[in-house]
């Protein structure tokens, strides 16, 4: 009986307050890392999300601009000419779509609408509250389109 009374094998504060904190920092460091994933998931699709869009305004300007037969401007709604220029949204009202074009000749130089084989277009997509975007451009040749 003496034997089991004098046994004192169990565990002392300082080993439980160990462990825990021990088991805290892990655990702190695991959903740290999870909530990093998920809003990188998030960034990552958002990217998506507007680098199709901006394929989409592409494809509609290379449509529009390949088969055109007068001088007329391509429209791409919800979207802004910036005429040469790319400007960072700095105001709600600001489009965060905005495109230009250039009529080329066979050596990529600008020229004008005339002697030009084709266009070079341009767009550019914001997101992520106006930090970041996505970048286009690509070549289309006149009357390659048909209709």
């Amino acid at each position: 009986m003496k034997k089991i009374i004098k046994d004192q094998t169990g565990v002392t504060l300082i080993e439980t307050v160990a462990t825990t904190a021990i088991i805290a920092i892990i655990l702190v460091t695991v959903i740290g890392a999870l909530l990093y994933g998920q809003k990188m998931v998030v960034f990552s699709d958002s990217k998506n999300n507007e680098a199709a869009q901006a394929q989409e305004m592409i494809d509609e300007m290379m449509k529009q601009l390949s088969a055109r037969t007068d001088p007329v401007d391509p429209i791409i709604p919800g979207a802004t000419n910036v005429n040469g220029t790319f400007f960072t949204p700095s105001q709600p009202a600001h489009s965060r779509k905005q495109y230009y074009y250039e009529p080329v000749d066979i050596g990529g130089n600008i020229v004008a609408v005339d002697p030009a084989v084709g266009y070079r277009v341009y767009v550019r997509v914001y997101y992520n509250n106006d930090q970041s975007y996505v970048e286009l451009d690509a070549f289309t040749k006149k009357g390659s389109v048909f209709q």
